[in-house]
């Protein structure tokens, strides 16, 4: 009898070591746990924190071609054979001004010839210019702002109300014949305005400067600035003052 009390008490005591063991290896899952929860916001934290950082990234800026202009031509504004320079003249309401033919050169003068002929004449001295177009910029001051335009075709012709121009291709017509400024209606690919008459349209002692007229030649629309400006080398100006 004190045998078997014996082992009970000793089954007893085993029993209570492998219940306090339980507690313990309870204990172990439980911290393991809280270590792998704690370890899984840190990562998702930094994460986060990774994006942020991608997100201030600058992007390297696409880099703008430089602008080049290799157009060889020289152009001129010509009256009666002979270069323009600045110089005034009486401006009277529903009258012409001038009419202004341009030439492939800065002679001085050309003679007084046909301006057809003029304009072949010089035309002829470039190789593989038939890219090549012409253009024109018109501005002045009035009393109360600035009036500009430029004029790449004849839709501009009333744009300025107080000066008004029109624009003739006297290249693609035939020799004695009587011919009208280019409407829009009559613009082909082949069509060059080789001069152009300026027109006092109404109003005009409104206007406080000088009138500036510049002829240009370009290729394409990157001769133009982003405000619209010619910003390549062919290019002529004068100034028209009122007399």
């Amino acid at each position: 009898m004190k045998i078997i009390k014996i082992l009970n008490y000793n089954l007893f005591f085993r029993f209570y070591d492998i219940l306090n063991i339980g507690d313990i290896v309870k204990k172990v899952l439980l911290l393991m746990i809280l270590i792998l929860l704690l370890c899984g916001c840190a990562i998702q934290e930094k994460t986060v924190t990774n994006n942020d950082e991608v997100k201030e990234v600058t992007p390297t800026p696409t880099p703008v071609p430089e602008y080049k202009d290799d157009n060889p031509i020289k152009v001129g504004l010509y009256m009666n054979g002979k270069l323009v320079h600045d110089y005034a003249t009486p401006i009277i309401d529903a009258e012409d001004i001038a009419v202004y033919d341009i030439y492939f050169t800065n002679e001085e003068n050309v003679g007084d010839y046909s301006t057809k002929y003029n304009f072949n004449r010089f035309y002829q001295e470039y190789d593989n210019i038939d890219k090549y177009k012409i253009g024109f910029y018109i501005g002045f001051e009035t009393k109360d702002k600035k009036k500009e335009v430029t004029v790449l075709d004849p839709s501009k012709m009333h744009d300025l109300y107080y000066i008004y121009n029109y624009l003739y291709d006297d290249i693609h017509q035939p020799d004695g014949a009587w011919y009208s400024h280019v409407e829009m209606d009559d613009v082909k690919d082949n069509t060059l305005y080789t001069s152009i008459k300026l027109y006092a349209g109404g109003e005009t002692d409104q206007i406080t400067s000088p009138i500036t007229l510049t002829v240009f030649t370009y290729d394409d629309m990157d001769d133009f600035d982003q405000n619209g400006y010619y910003r390549g080398n062919s290019s002529y100006t004068i100034k028209i003052s009122k007399q």
